[in-house]
């Protein structure tokens, strides 16, 4: 009994140390991964594509491009300017996707739409959403055209409208506000709200003060996890009021390095501050990868962000 015992002691020594092994094997890959997250160009998340929502802040400097993946669906919100169309189709390659089921124009501004051509001339694309089907704005017409060719109809959604990226449910919060001027242009934006698990993220194209009005005013769900900061951390946007209903952990800017516009102003990163919200800027860290398992979300970026 007694060498019995020894030999099980024996045996529960070898294993502790086995599991020793594993667990440090397992925290250098982890480092790894870690380490070509920051020295790499292209952010490849962890997990993996397909486990859960990943929701990519892509880094088109001044301008917004935002591609979610959940499940085997994909959804892209805007593509920059036309001189990023190609930098966002070589970053949809390399997270490799084939297609895309949504494409969504928030509006008719360059730093939002002016990529998109570029995109439905080197993707398959399902179904394209905007609050305009036509516009004066030149590099919206190139993306029309370029649909057009591709056979693919740009569809107008009602607020409230709902689709589904895999598990993930997306919800159409804006435009409510009547925007037909084109001083309103921003306030037009597609205000989306992507639902997964107990996790959601608030997309608000280049919403301003007005349209948040709206929303709040209409009793809308804006609770979310992640805020994108509404016109690039704009002065007047993201307000109190909105921080205050969607209660977000986290803010991503996607703004330029330097750019002509001083984004994000410093009245929207003190409003951030004070409400306890971590910024994230794509100036700063490049791209922004968020992934939710449906409880949390784990944020990385593509470098570390200076002090």
């Amino acid at each position: 009994m007694y060498e019995n015992q020894n030999q099980s002691n024996h045996r529960g020594h070898i294993a502790a140390i086995i599991m020793a092994l594993i667990i440090g094997i397992l925290g250098t890959l982890w480092n790894l991964n870690n380490q070509k997250l920051r020295d790499s160009e292209t952010v490849v998340p962890s997990p993996a594509i397909g486990s859960g929502l990943t929701v990519h802040f892509i880094d088109v400097g001044q301008g917004d491009s935002i591609l979610l993946t959940c499940g085997k669906q994909t959804m892209l919100v805007d593509a920059g300017s036309e001189t990023a169309g190609d930098d966002v189709v070589d970053y949809l390659r390399a997270q490799g996707v084939t297609k895309i089921d949504y494409l969504v124009s928030t509006h008719p501004h360059r730093d939002h739409c002016g990529g998109l051509a570029e995109v439905v001339q080197n993707y398959p694309v399902k179904v394209a959403y905007s609050p305009v089907t036509e516009s004066e704005n030149e590099y919206f017409s190139a993306f029309s055209a370029a649909a057009s060719k591709a056979k693919l109809d740009i569809t107008v959604p009602a607020a409230d409208d709902t689709f589904s990226i895999g598990d993930a449910t997306v919800t159409v919060l804006g435009p409510r506000g009547d925007y037909e001027s084109l001083d309103n242009v921003n306030n037009m934006s597609l205000v989306l709200r992507v639902e997964y698990g107990a996790t959601a993220f608030l997309l608000t194209g280049d919403m301003e003060y007005d349209e948040e009005k709206s929303l709040l005013d209409a009793g809308c769900d804006l609770d979310c996890t992640v805020l994108k900061a509404g016109h690039h951390g704009s002065e007047d946007s993201t307000g109190f009021q909105l921080l205050y209903a969607a209660g977000p952990e986290t803010c991503i800017i996607s703004c330029g390095v330097n750019n002509d516009y001083g984004h994000p102003h410093e009245k929207l990163l003190s409003r951030l501050e004070d409400a306890g919200v971590q910024a994230y800027r794509t100036d700063e860290s490049g791209t922004v990868v968020c992934v939710s398992d449906g409880s949390t979300v784990t944020t990385v970026c593509e470098r570390p962000a200076e002090g």
